[in-house]
């Protein structure tokens, strides 16, 4: 036998080497998880500090974003609501075509009143008045950075002004430029409607900057080459970005990010102007701080596998102690799987084997409680299933017993007795069929007819019952006893304070799709709060019934319908004090016959 499967056997057999073995892989694992949880939770501290300091930088450049955004508002006010500009370009409408020289006048003096702003703005590279035709007639100015614009631009600005009422709307686009190798030049596009204060539009402003306007501002987030900087507009639309190239899929995600987040090793934060509705997102890049971290972890785990090598060595010199309370423990065992459950561990010391010791003990004292209990528990499982098929067999013996009283009734002339005793026992029969089996409507309001005989021979003199049904609805199939309840709350609840004229109408028909069944009566009605607690779906008490108990019938045929149907079927009350009650079923119109079904849409 080679030596090697001969020291596998060796430490098969072994329990001293066994134990070195396994507490030294139970070490390297507590190692290594330490070493994970401390590697994650620096990672994750990290996280939480950059994030920290990175939002709030970005707050800040968001707060001087604003600024400057209020600074290009500022200039499109002070050229929209500048008076002579507006008279000038009034004149400029009613002289066109008549006087060449003082439309020109009229242009420089509109060039004079913006030529203070071009000063005051360097970062503008091109500012257009344009009349509603979109025509640059009033006013132009470009710089060599792009070309002027043409109609192509101004249709696309144009169409994004439409139901903005005077608002500065925010783009971006690639312009063309003759000092650009690509032939374009991303540039920010602003541009509003003209209107005085009388709210009539007499022109459309278009200002063009330099994307550096906005990336000055945002130079302490990108400062060290790494980060990553995306500002969208109030329609969420990207205006400025120093990515060269995004996915379409990327902006979305940027554009939904709510909270700081860690996309493919770069940490994002968010933050969302209150004043101009401008959205900033930034972005640094994490593997600096993994790299940090991943060092920590091998350090980590050098040190296990050191420790290991010194435990080892110590449980080699201790085991020797171990040995003899491990032994009984191991007595024990074999005893419990021979099936002596009464065995219990000698305790020798006060250490953890102690505790094994007791724990053992305890063990086997509850396995065999455990077992005793099982055994009582089947004994009584086998004394409810013979009791259950006891019960099963008491009402069949009934229904035939009935059947038998009513032969002798009819055949001793008692007919009316006889169909009373019919009705029972047809009933009964009914009764006996399982709930989930489903029926027909006109097998349904066979039964109502039968318990409505009852009660009105038994108990209600003065009863008037009307059954209305469309004769095409009476095969269509529903649930067992849903109509009952509802008669039965009518007997109970509705005539129980009406001595006479008691009015039943029950109506089936098929309306919209659905199988509507209504039961009306002339009763006492009830109160809104009554009607709320009984379709209420959960939270409150069902009301009380007359004898204590709670009315579950009506809250039995709304729970059923939810269970198995749902919305939109459910039942319907409409009732006041006084004047009656109309519960009203919604339910699935299916014809066995036909085979189909029908369904609302709503």
């Amino acid at each position: 036998m080679p030596i090697w499967i001969r020291s596998l056997l060796g430490i098969n057999r072994s329990f001293r080497v066994k134990l070195i073995l396994n507490l030294s892989v139970i070490i390297l694992l507590a190692f290594g998880v330490t070493g994970y949880l401390t590697y994650q939770y620096n990672m994750r501290l990290f996280e939480e500090e950059i994030s920290k300091q990175f939002s709030s930088t970005n707050q800040e450049a968001l707060a001087k974003m604003d600024l400057k955004v209020q600074e290009i508002m500022r200039i499109s006010q002070t050229v929209v609501f500048n008076p002579q500009i507006e008279k000038m370009i009034r004149q400029i409408n009613s002289n066109e075509g008549f006087d060449a020289f003082s439309v020109y006048y009229d242009k420089k003096q509109i060039e004079d009143q913006i030529f203070q702003i071009k000063t005051d703005a360097p970062y503008i590279t091109g500012m257009y008045l344009y009349d509603l035709d979109g025509n640059s007639t009033y006013f132009k100015y470009t710089t060599s950075a792009i070309n002027t614009l043409d109609q192509d631009v101004f249709r696309v600005i144009r169409s994004k002004l439409d139901d903005t009422y005077g608002d500065l709307i925010w783009m971006n686009m690639a312009l063309p430029s003759s000092i650009e190798p690509s032939g374009l030049r991303k540039t920010i596009i602003t541009s509003r409607l003209m209107k005085n204060s009388n709210l009539n539009t007499y022109g459309v402003l278009v200002i063009t900057i330099d994307e550096s306007f906005f990336s000055s501002a945002l130079k302490e987030l990108t400062k060290e080459g790494t980060g990553d900087v995306h500002l969208f507009n109030p329609n969420k639309e990207l205006l400025y970005s120093n990515s060269p190239q995004d996915s379409e899929a990327r902006l979305q995600q940027l554009r939904s990010l709510n909270e700081t987040e860690v996309i493919h090793n770069d940490m994002f934060v968010q933050g969302e102007s209150k004043t101009t509705s401008f959205k900033l997102v930034s972005g640094t890049s994490l593997t600096e701080i993994q790299k940090k971290n991943r060092e920590i972890f091998q350090r980590i785990v050098y040190s296990g596998l050191i420790s290991i090598l010194l435990t080892s060595g110590l449980i080699v010199l201790s085991t020797g102690n171990l040995l003899r309370p491990l032994k009984d423990l191991l007595q024990g065992l074999r005893k419990v799987r021979s099936g002596d459950f009464e065995a219990r561990i000698q305790i020798r010391t006060k250490d953890e084997l102690a505790y094994i010791a007791e724990s053992f003990n305890n063990m086997a004292e509850h396995v065999e409680r455990l077992i005793k209990e099982v055994y009582m528990t089947q004994l009584s499982e086998r004394d409810a299933e013979l009791k259950a098929l006891q019960a099963q067999l008491n009402p069949h013996f009934l229904h035939n017993m009935f059947n038998e009283i009513y032969w002798k009734l009819y055949l001793q002339n008692e007919k009316e007795t006889a169909s009373l005793i019919a009705a029972i026992s047809e009933m009964l029969k009914y009764s006996l069929m399982p709930v989930k089996t489903l029926t027909t409507v006109r097998e349904d309001l066979q039964q109502i007819r039968n318990y409505v005989k009852l009660q009105a021979e038994l108990f209600e003199a003065d009863l008037e019952t009307i059954i209305q049904t469309d004769e095409q609805i009476l095969e269509c199939e529903i649930m067992r006893f849903l109509i009952q309840p509802l008669v039965e709350n009518v007997f109970v609840h509705g005539f129980r304070n009406k001595v006479s004229h008691k009015i039943l109408l029950i109506k089936a028909r098929s309306l919209g799709g659905f199988l509507e069944i209504e039961v009306t009566d002339n009763g006492c009605g009830m109160e809104e709060s009554i009607i709320s607690l009984l379709l209420r779906r959960e939270g409150t008490s069902l009301p009380q019934r007359s004898d204590g108990r709670e009315s579950l019938g009506v809250r039995s045929v709304v729970r059923r319908i939810e269970l198995i149907h749902g919305p939109p079927y459910r039942l319907e009350i409409v009732s006041g004090l006084g004047s009656g009650t109309t519960m009203r079923l919604i339910l699935p119109n299916i014809n066995i016959q036909k085979g189909e079904q029908e369904h609302a849409e709503r």
